[in-house]
Protein backbone atom coordinates (compact mmCIF):
# COMPACT_ATOMS: atom_id res chain seq x y z
CA UNK A 1 0.00 0.00 0.00
CA UNK A 2 1.37 3.21 -0.91
CA UNK A 3 1.87 6.03 1.93
CA UNK A 4 -0.73 9.26 0.91
CA UNK A 5 1.68 12.03 2.98
CA UNK A 6 -0.14 15.25 3.86
CA UNK A 7 2.41 17.01 1.68
CA UNK A 8 0.63 15.12 -1.11
CA UNK A 9 -2.96 15.52 -0.07
CA UNK A 10 -2.86 19.00 0.39
CA UNK A 11 -0.74 19.58 -2.83
CA UNK A 12 -4.11 17.77 -4.96
CA UNK A 13 -6.29 19.50 -2.95
CA UNK A 14 -4.94 22.74 -3.35
CA UNK A 15 -4.65 21.92 -7.78
CA UNK A 16 -8.13 20.59 -7.60
CA UNK A 17 -9.21 23.68 -5.68
CA UNK A 18 -7.98 26.23 -8.00
CA UNK A 19 -9.25 24.38 -11.00
CA UNK A 20 -12.38 24.24 -9.37
CA UNK A 21 -12.79 28.13 -8.56
CA UNK A 22 -11.42 28.62 -11.92
CA UNK A 23 -14.12 26.86 -13.45
CA UNK A 24 -16.39 28.41 -11.11
CA UNK A 25 -15.67 31.88 -10.97
CA UNK A 26 -13.70 32.54 -14.15
CA UNK A 27 -10.95 33.23 -14.78
CA UNK A 28 -8.74 36.70 -14.04
CA UNK A 29 -9.18 40.15 -15.72
CA UNK A 30 -6.65 39.01 -17.82
CA UNK A 31 -7.94 36.29 -19.66
CA UNK A 32 -10.36 37.80 -21.96
CA UNK A 33 -8.70 38.40 -25.65
CA UNK A 34 -7.78 42.21 -24.84
CA UNK A 35 -7.50 44.61 -27.03
CA UNK A 36 -7.08 48.07 -25.53
CA UNK A 37 -4.94 48.65 -22.82
CA UNK A 38 -5.66 51.23 -20.08
CA UNK A 39 -2.64 51.48 -17.90
CA UNK A 40 -3.61 48.54 -16.16
CA UNK A 41 -6.69 47.40 -17.47
CA UNK A 42 -6.33 45.08 -20.34
CA UNK A 43 -9.86 45.89 -22.01
CA UNK A 44 -11.81 44.21 -24.81
CA UNK A 45 -12.43 48.21 -26.31
CA UNK A 46 -11.13 51.76 -25.80
CA UNK A 47 -13.12 53.31 -22.70
CA UNK A 48 -16.43 54.97 -23.98
CA UNK A 49 -18.90 55.48 -21.17
CA UNK A 50 -18.34 56.25 -17.44
CA UNK A 51 -17.63 54.30 -14.76
CA UNK A 52 -20.60 54.93 -12.87
CA UNK A 53 -22.47 54.12 -16.61
CA UNK A 54 -20.85 50.94 -16.53
CA UNK A 55 -21.25 49.70 -13.38
CA UNK A 56 -25.38 49.93 -13.63
CA UNK A 57 -25.12 47.21 -16.28
CA UNK A 58 -24.09 44.32 -13.61
CA UNK A 59 -21.26 43.11 -16.25
CA UNK A 60 -17.25 42.68 -15.42
CA UNK A 61 -15.38 44.97 -12.85
CA UNK A 62 -12.23 44.71 -11.31
CA UNK A 63 -9.17 46.21 -9.90
CA UNK A 64 -5.43 46.35 -10.66
CA UNK A 65 -1.98 48.17 -10.02
CA UNK A 66 0.35 48.64 -12.64
CA UNK A 67 3.41 46.48 -11.70
CA UNK A 68 5.49 49.32 -12.21
CA UNK A 69 3.47 52.38 -9.79
CA UNK A 70 2.36 50.96 -6.77
CA UNK A 71 0.79 53.89 -5.90
CA UNK A 72 -1.29 53.84 -8.70
CA UNK A 73 -4.82 52.09 -8.73
CA UNK A 74 -7.37 51.49 -11.28
CA UNK A 75 -10.89 50.16 -11.73
CA UNK A 76 -11.66 48.41 -14.52
CA UNK A 77 -15.55 47.95 -15.91
CA UNK A 78 -17.34 45.86 -18.86
CA UNK A 79 -20.86 46.26 -19.41
CA UNK A 80 -20.34 41.94 -20.26
CA UNK A 81 -17.61 39.59 -19.60
CA UNK A 82 -16.64 39.24 -22.52
CA UNK A 83 -14.82 36.22 -22.28
CA UNK A 84 -12.19 34.85 -24.90
CA UNK A 85 -14.04 36.95 -27.53
CA UNK A 86 -14.97 41.05 -28.13
CA UNK A 87 -18.57 41.20 -29.31
CA UNK A 88 -19.93 44.42 -31.28
CA UNK A 89 -22.35 45.50 -27.82
CA UNK A 90 -19.73 45.83 -25.59
CA UNK A 91 -18.73 48.76 -23.98
CA UNK A 92 -15.51 49.75 -21.38
CA UNK A 93 -14.88 52.17 -18.82
CA UNK A 94 -11.90 52.77 -16.46
CA UNK A 95 -10.49 55.27 -14.39
CA UNK A 96 -7.04 55.25 -12.58
CA UNK A 97 -6.30 57.51 -8.88
CA UNK A 98 -2.87 58.14 -7.14
CA UNK A 99 -3.56 56.89 -3.93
Amino acid sequence: MRRFTRRRFFSGVGATGLTTAAVIFGGAGTAHAAKYKYYCCNLCKAPSISMTTCRSYEGYLWSCSPPDNGYLHCTCCETINAGAYCPSSIKSAAECKYS
